[in-house]
């Protein structure tokens, strides 16, 4: 497992409206594991987004013959190292990185974009409406054989005007304050709000309170952009993240963004 962007390890899909409806994931993190444990199965041909018990983002795919697979929710393209999170594409049966253009087929395959290879995924014990990750697996190489048509044959969604799946993060915790978070020092994955700043004087970027730097945490896996980049390109954009604690600091710092954020 990729553990730049990826823990080492909940659950319900809701539905999110902005002009056709989009559709997401929320976790409802309670102490109690779901009954069964495990993650929910999808029928046949269905897609969940959903989460490992310490929160890693992950998807679930049941494929129309039936088999399983847990898939890794993470871009393998990283500029800057900020980690981002992938969306679902029904109709295209495809994952897609809205920010990079890379895609994935259905069994995380690479299908186009930049990415330099598939997505990890875990070896899974399916025991009826129930799906167990085991062991990691490896990713496959960007050269692996791809399933079904090829990138430019599917018919790929639109932000806002198709139905998408991604994660939603619905009842988590939301840290506005990253000096707030990282005294908290959660164990498992934290979702923040705030602004990622480059801090030249120190040569490193700090994730700042929406109210100002004054409330910041480093973001330590970040990469300092070049001077003068246009912003448009830069890494330095959004407002929502989910990111570890570690030693009084921010690591595996991961990008998240909604649909509603690609709304014209």
């Amino acid at each position: 497992m990729n553990r730049g962007f990826i823990g080492a390890g909940m659950v319900i899909g809701l539905l999110v409206v902005i002009g056709a409806v989009s559709v997401g994931a929320n976790l409802l993190r309670e102490d109690e594991p779901e009954p069964g444990g495990g993650l929910r199965r999808p029928n046949a041909g269905q897609v969940r987004a959903d989460y490992l018990p310490d929160g890693t983002p992950v998807w679930v795919i049941a494929h129309l013959d039936g088999s399983v697979d847990v898939l890794s929710a993470f871009d393998t393209h990283v500029p800057f190292h900020l980690g981002k999170l992938l969306w679902w594409c029904p109709t295209a049966r495809g994952l897609d990185n809205p920010h990079h253009g890379s895609r994935w087929d259905e069994y995380g395959v690479r299908i186009g974009g930049p990415a330099p290879a598939g997505l990890s995924s875990w070896e899974v014990d399916v025991r009826s409406s129930r799906v167990f990750p085991g062991a990691p697996r490896p990713a496959p190489p960007r050269d692996a054989p791809v399933s079904g048509p090829p990138e430019h044959e599917r018919d790929w969604c639109v932000p806002a005007e198709d139905q998408l799946v991604f994660h939603t993060f619905d009842g988590w915790k939301v840290w506005d304050s990253p000096t707030a978070a990282v005294e908290g020092a959660p164990e498992d994955w934290a979702l923040l709000e705030g602004e990622l700043v480059a801090d030249r004087g120190e040569g490193r970027v700090r994730l700042c309170g929406l109210a100002g730097c004054v409330d910041s945490a480093v973001a330590a896996n970040v990469e300092l952009p070049p001077p003068g980049m246009d912003p448009r390109f830069g890494p330095l954009g959004g407002t929502r993240f989910i990111a570890h604690v570690r030693d009084g600091m921010l690591v595996d710092v991961t990008r998240v963004v909604f649909v509603q954020d690609f709304a014209p």
